[in-house]
């Protein structure tokens, strides 16, 4: 699975536990930051410093992560799923695209994709919150990342 990461976003990952999570970067990790404690979660850098591997010792509740590679950061909200975690992760600098095909549209909101982004269009009259963002009208959004409409995993 291939997450294109736009600067400054929060991407959840969901991690199953006694399963492997791998989050591989373009460029070597410098240092990651975890806001938990040693005992939720086993870490590992590898590959050249350009994988950081994770497995949840406990089920429960984590923390937020954060990832310095050499070229960019990346900002982690780690969650529990019984369905559908996370397992081999490619983190790719995401970009705002123009050119869209419509992916999703309910009464409530459209998904517009790109190669590397997705545009969320919030067809309510009121504020909505999208991967902990208040959305007004339309957001881009980071592209292969779950999409989590007020608190729901809707996509990925």
């Amino acid at each position: 699975m291939i997450f294109h990461i736009l600067l400054n976003q929060m991407t959840t990952i969901f991690l199953g536990l006694n399963l492997l999570t791998t989050l591989s970067f373009d460029s070597e990790i410098q240092s990651y930051l975890y806001g938990g404690s040693q005992e939720e979660l086993f870490f590992q850098v590898t590959n050249n410093h350009r994988t950081l591997a994770i497995k949840p010792k406990i089920d429960g509740a984590y923390s937020n992560l954060l990832v310095i590679t050499k070229n960019s950061k990346y900002y982690f909200d780690l969650k529990h799923a019984k369905d559908n975690p996370h397992q081999f992760v490619e983190v790719k600098n995401g970009v705002m695209n123009h050119a869209l095909t419509k992916k999703i549209k309910t009464r409530d909101y459209e998904i517009l994709e790109g190669d590397n982004s997705i545009l969320f269009i919030n067809n309510r009259s009121s504020e909505v919150t999208v991967n902990g963002m208040k959305v007004k009208h339309r957001e881009y959004l980071s592209k292969g990342v779950p999409i989590l409409y007020e608190g729901h995993r809707i996509l990925n």
